[in-house]
């Protein structure tokens, strides 16, 4: 897996060239253009302003100015994008194999191992869907109802997408069900 580069090493880079940003993160022709557009904007208006000061009238100049700052924000917003999803994508493959040792550690009953794990991954993302979902269901197998009820509620809350709502709703359904049966046993 290759390696990105330090993130002050792609921001002042990505500072003084917008677009050499974007090289630097693989993606070549979008930084080249972005790098060609923003030089032939400064060139223009450094033409503008000290080569001919006085042939340049003041609209023209404005609308420089305005293409040169559009230019480096678009840039900017790029490469931060960019840097994110990287980022992001090799979080989530050392998530995923965490999330692989929690679902191994409940196939095996060790319990406290699982829960153990889903608690770390919850302290790296406390928006873990899959990791409160799990939660939910070892503490449902444990016959704690109301924690089970609360999990599941806020994996619903967490889950924008829906992705997860018959697996949530089934679970609730199932939480509700022990919870009264619980409540009728004498």
């Amino acid at each position: 897996m290759e390696r990105l580069p330090h993130p002050a090493v792609l921001w002042t880079a990505n500072v003084l060239v917008p677009g050499s940003g974007l090289v630097l993160l693989g993606r070549l022709a979008t930084g080249a253009a972005c790098a060609c557009l923003w030089t032939a904007a400064v060139g223009l208006l450094l033409l503008a302003t000290v080569v001919w000061p006085d042939a340049a009238s003041a609209g023209p100049v404005a609308g420089l100015v305005v293409a040169v700052g559009l230019l480096f924000a678009v840039a900017q917003a790029l490469v931060y994008l960019r840097d994110r999803a990287l980022r992001r994508h090799r979080a989530d493959e050392a998530r995923d194999a965490a999330f692989r040792e929690v679902l191994a550690a409940t196939l095996r009953g060790d319990v406290d191992e699982a829960a153990d794990g889903c608690h770390t991954l919850l302290a790296r993302d406390p928006d873990d869907v899959e990791a409160t979902l799990h939660l939910a269901l070892l503490a449902r197998r444990a016959g704690r109802t109301d924690e089970a009820r609360r999990l599941l509620r806020r994996a619903r809350f967490l889950d924008a997408a829906g992705r997860w709502d018959l697996v949530i709703a089934r679970d609730l359904a199932a939480v509700t069900g022990q919870a009264r049966l619980h409540a009728e046993s004498p």
